[in-house]
């Protein structure tokens, strides 16, 4: 016993500091950013829930002890908590935002935690940490030790956390290099947040169970990150289920608003509930009764929309039905009502599911202050900080030629930030502004303005990213444990502001950007749009069903539409087409400038991937070796350069832009959204289409996830399934649209855009102007004066 007892001692000791060591304060390990910045305060200080586990086993690799307690009870309900499959929290410091819808019951439950991640092997695990937060309370706050699997960790949610409807949700990083410290190291550091193995599993039943309808909006992911709407709709063939279907699904999309969902519509079956999976079943009373155990009661005499646990489909099915399809679609109407809103302007895009805050939707003059686009003060002592906040513009947006926003700093570094040094301002990914650092001896920075072109603003939400590169010299140096250093040598103030001037507003057609940013002109439309849909393939309604629930989140409203309008029927109204290219309605196709010929040639084996990504490779191949070679390398070479250098090719020297040449799609490219004026001038057709039925649904899916829909853009968006390649073609004859009030002030503001964007066309205005001024000069020289 006696050789027992030191050990056992020893043991215990070390246990008991192991867990003091992991409920540390958060700011005490990293004090260069303060805690929980974009989400309000509780009314106490922070804690770092406990875990359920031995917490030196936190983060461990998955077949330690934690990892098999991170695997849930066979009966417990669980909710994945990312949004989006690729939450990688990259360079020394992160921060990824959102909200997470939970039922009453799922937020009353007893609950865990469930984490998982893994990083760069070349993190330092002692100087940095990564934390998760629910509504402003830490529940995970771990160093970042994870390289060579993916660790898993589980751990309580303390009760009366969790709240019924969206909760926020805080994952961030603060990493060091564990030998580098030079700028161009910190782009080595990553952690990557696992989506399989990140959810929260809960205790009670019924959590597992929606017993409203409004809980589909806690429909969540899979394990993949996904949203799936299965639909079970007998008559979908059927010519007057469409509309509703159709209508049923921009209602449930809007609802759920999740950032990767997809449709998928049959007429007998549904795969198995779980997860990120919702099953809807739409038809009438006499249609439903062979399918469902029991039909809702009332069904067979009202429009009946319920939530029921059905002994084929499973619990949680929506059953929406009634005596007719006319009653159906009353169902629908009463279902999607709640979500409508006035076509008149809103204050913010609602992207609170995979972003927060949302983004404010800024029609003229504005000043925003940082604080109020979710970005705090912050003390940073690394190498190169960086955040980001979102505005939004709207789908007449017309300024991206000439248009100029400003960034008032307010910030400040200490004197061992040497010259060299340098803030950077980036929108949408692409470098918009540079403020280099010429003196020494630090600096507060009160109010710089920072000029930041709009060239790559475009309708909808739009990403702008400040980055501060700091030099030191003793970064120079890099002592041992240098990369550590809790040293600050910049801050950011949260008084900053974001300058929007007056921009110009008149619509452009065709403008696929304006389709994926706000849902224009769909959006606004309050007549029913025209959707062309060959209802004998369930592959074209899940695409469309997909499509249009895209478009409702993008416009903040559902889309009025009418899927039992015949082709010959458009006329000038706006219109969408979604079918294989075979059942393009004749002379669409045409209209958005492609040959009808394509019908027939573009086809599932058209192109075989490997041999057109073997010709693409030998022609950059051949361009690159005999470019110069030939005149026409020369002006090949000038053209890069002129498009390097000053961001314009030889199409701005165009005095007349000629017709658009008609498209086809490369080799291997197997989807595309296309869009043109009607023959009227007064709308646009947009035609989503594929080879097959399946590559259409295939398609559609992936062109409809988050990352992808923000690349439609231009005239034509085709997408390639296998290098999942997307491809922009941009219009070269594009048509503008008034939609504002009569403004002489947005005409020259029009002018001066179109001008900006039209060099010839201004050159030439300014030499017709000179060669007036001079004849009126002669003329008023010859009237005036004594004559001799």
């Amino acid at each position: 016993m006696k050789r027992l007892a030191f050990p056992l001692s020893l043991t215990l000791a070390t246990l008991a500091a192991t867990t003091g060591l992991a409920q540390q304060s958060p700011f005490d390990m990293t004090p260069e950013k303060p805690a929980q910045e974009s989400v309000p305060a509780p009314a106490s200080p922070p804690q770092t829930a406990p875990s359920v586990d031995d917490p030196a086993q936190q983060t461990t690799p998955p077949q330690t002890g934690a990892a098999g307690a991170a695997r849930p009870a066979v009966n417990a309900a669980r909710r994945y908590l990312l949004s989006q499959p690729d939450i990688v929290l990259s360079g020394e410091n992160a921060l990824r935002s959102w909200a997470m819808y939970l039922t009453p019951e799922q937020a009353a439950s007893p609950a865990k935690l469930n984490f998982g991640y893994q990083n760069a092997i070349v993190i330092a695990p002692e100087a940095s940490r990564l934390k998760l937060s629910i509504n402003g309370v830490i529940i995970v706050d771990t160093p970042v030790e994870s390289t060579e699997s993916v660790s898993r960790a589980v751990f309580d949610i303390p009760a009366g956390l969790l709240r019924p409807g969206y909760n926020d949700v805080r994952i961030e990083a603060s990493q060091r290099h564990r030998t580098d410290c030079t700028i161009q190291s910190t782009y080595e550091l990553w952690s990557e947040i696992n989506p399989e193995a990140t959810y929260i599993d809960f205790s009670e039943p019924e959590a597992g169970r929606w017993q409203r309808v409004d809980d589909l909006r806690a429909i969540g992911t899979t394990p993949t990150s996904e949203t799936r709407f299965n639909f079970v709709v007998p008559g979908a063939d059927q010519a007057i289920s469409t509309t509703p279907v159709m209508r049923l699904a921009s209602g449930l999309g809007l609802m759920a608003e999740m950032p990767n969902q997809s449709f998928s519509i049959s007429r007998k079956e549904a795969p198995p509930a779980g997860p990120g999976l919702a099953t809807v079943v739409i038809g009438t009373a006499g249609e439903l009764e062979p399918l469902l155990g029991e039909l809702p009661p009332g069904a067979e005499i009202s429009p009946t929309s319920l939530v029921v646990d059905d002994s084929r489909f499973g619990p949680s099915t929506l059953v929406v039905t009634g005596p007719n399809w006319p009653a159906v679609e009353n169902a629908v109407e009463a279902l999607i009502t709640p979500l409508k809103r006035p076509t008149s302007q809103r204050a913010t895009m609602s992207t609170h599911t995979w972003r927060m805050p949302d983004p404010p939707m800024v029609f003229q003059y504005s000043r925003l202050k940082f604080s109020d686009l979710g970005v705090n003060t912050q003390e940073f002592s690394g190498r190169r900080f960086r955040t980001n906040f979102a505005v939004s513009v709207p789908s007449d947006f017309f300024a991206n030629a000439y248009g100029q926003a400003t960034v008032l700093l307010d910030a400040a570094y200490t004197p061992d930030v040497m010259p060299g040094s340098h803030i950077d301002i980036y929108v949408n990914g692409n470098i918009a502004a540079t403020v280099p650092i010429t003196t020494g001896g630090g600096e507060f920075l009160s109010h710089l303005p920072i000029p930041v072109t709009m060239r790559h603003f475009q309708p909808g939400y739009n990403i702008i990213e400040l980055e501060a590169v700091l030099l030191t010299e003793n970064d120079n140096v890099c002592a041992p444990g240098a990369t550590g250093s809790t040293e600050r040598r910049f801050v950011l103030f949260d008084t900053s502001e974001l300058v929007m001037p007056n921009f110009a507003r008149i619509a452009q057609r065709p403008n696929l950007s304006a389709l994926s940013g706000t849902g224009s002109p769909y959006g606004l439309d309050e007549a029913h749009i025209p959707v062309i849909v060959d209802r004998t393939q369930p592959e074209a309604l899940s695409s469309a069903a997909t499509l249009l629930a895209r478009l409702s989140i993008a416009a903040g409203r559902p889309i009025s539409m009418d899927a039992s309008v015949a082709p010959s029927a458009i006329g000038a109204q706006n219109a969408i087409s979604v079918s294989t290219i075979s059942q393009v309605p004749a002379g669409m196709l045409r209209q958005v400038g492609m040959p009808e010929s394509m019908k027939t040639s573009w086809t599932e084996n058209t192109g075989a991937e490997a041999a057109g990504a073997n010709t693409e490779t030998t022609l950059d191949e051949w361009q690159t070796r005999l470019r110069g070679s030939s005149w026409r390398g020369q002006i090949s070479s000038f053209e890069e350069w002129l498009q390097r250098t000053f961001n314009v090719s030889l199409d701005t020297f165009r005095i007349f832009q000629g017709a658009e040449p008609e498209f086809v799609p490369n080799p291997g490219e197997n989807f595309l959204l296309a869009q043109q004026q009607n023959p009227t001038g007064t709308g646009v057709w947009t035609v989503i289409t594929a080879p097959t039925a399946r590559m259409l649904e295939e398609g559609m899916r992936a062109m409809a996830s988050q990352p992808n829909w923000r690349e439609v853009a231009g005239r034509v968006t085709t997408y390639n399934n296998m290098s999942t390649v997307i491809r922009v073609t941009q219009p070269q004859d594009v048509a503008l649209f008034e939609t504002q009030p009569f403004s002489m002030r947005n005409y020259r503001r029009i002018m001066a855009n179109w001008l900006s964007a039209n060099a010839v066309a201004y050159s030439m205005a300014l030499v017709v102007m000179s060669v007036l001024l001079g004849t009126a000069t002669l003329i008023l020289l010859n009237t005036l004066g004594r004559k001799d």
